[in-house]
């Protein structure tokens, strides 16, 4: 049974998973920047920890960090940054914070007395679903009226970009079976759930083991607008080497659904009847105050006292509203509840 199945922030969790892989993050040098990967020994990849940075390095939702050593004698190393963006309405700015990322990294090897410093490069990814160019330094600075002089002085750099828009599947079905082409792949069909299913083979053809499994039907679960039901039902005319182990992974899925729905169901039943028990109490004793009908109905104590000082308004439609849209929302309530709830406010509204 998965230890843990969590739909939300999928992009997120996703990319920082696949790139906390070495053999993955080797792939992105090699697939996307040949030229850097032809320099470095890939095989000394190591990710760092960055902890130390928080909170001040809080700027990407996902960011991994990795140190590499260049090839030859010299035991040079340098650092990148993989940093991922996915929003709808991209920062402008993002280039500011890619510097402050860079320098703060900077900052740790001079605290660190590192000598000579390493470089930092930054790389950044980004699968949203808008086209997007991010401006570089200069480029933010274009519309002010002394840009032409100030120019020279204004700190530059170039990031390392890539935008998953840009990468057709023809092309990624090119490289070698492997995760990084499965993730590639998944990350660049996030905005054609469609899509993601006429390549569900070949997508989880380069699952490894069960952890990328679990993981790319995380993903695909939270991007694609599928329930594990509808997955498992999309797969039933696929043949794929791996779909025995997907197919065991959703069925899990499904029935932790249900025992969780059953709980949700049973936690919901506990709390509808302890608001109910809240009413009919200030009902018969409207004399008692806050702190002991939040022990007799073991409801929270700003809950309590909220519910009173709406009911001291004797407003029927005030206290309904309240009590429908505020204590029980998504609260699914009988004919019957129904029923009960108009008498009792009703009643309370009369004092």
């Amino acid at each position: 049974m998965p230890k843990k199945f969590d739909i939300h922030q999928p992009d997120d969790r996703f990319f920082k998973s696949a790139m906390s892989d070495p053999e993955v993050v080797k792939a992105y040098l090699e697939y996307f920047y040949p030229k850097i990967a032809a320099i470095a020994d890939l095989s000394t990849l190591q990710q760092q920890k960055v902890q130390s940075l928080r909170p001040n390095l809080k700027l990407f939702s996902a960011d991994v960090v990795y140190r590499c050593q260049l090839k030859g004698e010299s035991g040079a190393h340098f650092h990148f940054c993989l940093l991922f963006e996915h929003k709808s309405e991209p920062d402008e700015y993002v280039a500011v914070q890619i510097g402050l990322y860079i320098f703060l990294l900077l900052r740790e090897q001079v605290k660190a007395k590192k000598q000579p410093l390493e470089p930092v490069l930054p790389l950044l990814f980004y699968n949203g679903k808008a086209t997007w160019r991010p401006k570089r330094i200069r480029e933010i600075f274009k519309g002010h009226p002394g840009y032409e002089v100030l120019k020279p002085y204004l700190p530059d750099f170039r990031f390392l970009f890539e935008d998953a828009h840009r990468l057709p599947p023809e092309e990624l079905l090119k490289l070698d079976l492997s995760y990084f082409r499965s993730t590639v792949l998944s990350m660049a069909l996030r905005h054609k759930p469609d899509l993601i299913f006429e390549y569900i083979e070949v997508i989880f053809e380069g699952a490894e083991d069960s952890d990328q499994v679990l993981s790319i039907i995380t993903y695909i679960l939270g991007v694609a607008e599928r329930s594990p039901k509808r997955f498992l039902e999309e797969l039933e005319n696929t043949e794929f080497t791996t779909k025995p182990n997907v197919m065991s992974t959703l069925e899990q899925l499904l029935e932790m659904g249900r025992e969780q729905g059953l709980e949700k169901g049973r936690e919901e039943g506990i709390y509808k009847k302890s608001i109910f028990n809240l009413l009919k109490t200030v009902v018969r004793f409207p004399e008692w105050p806050a702190s002991e009908l939040s022990d007799f109905t073991e409801l929270d104590l700003e809950t309590v006292r909220t519910f009173l000082s709406v009911q001291s308004q004797f407003d029927v439609a005030a206290l309904r509203k309240y009590v429908l849209e505020d204590l029980l929302a998504d609260i699914p309530l009988s004919a019957e509840d129904k029923e009960k709830l108009d008498r009792l406010i009703g009643q309370l509204a009369e004092g």
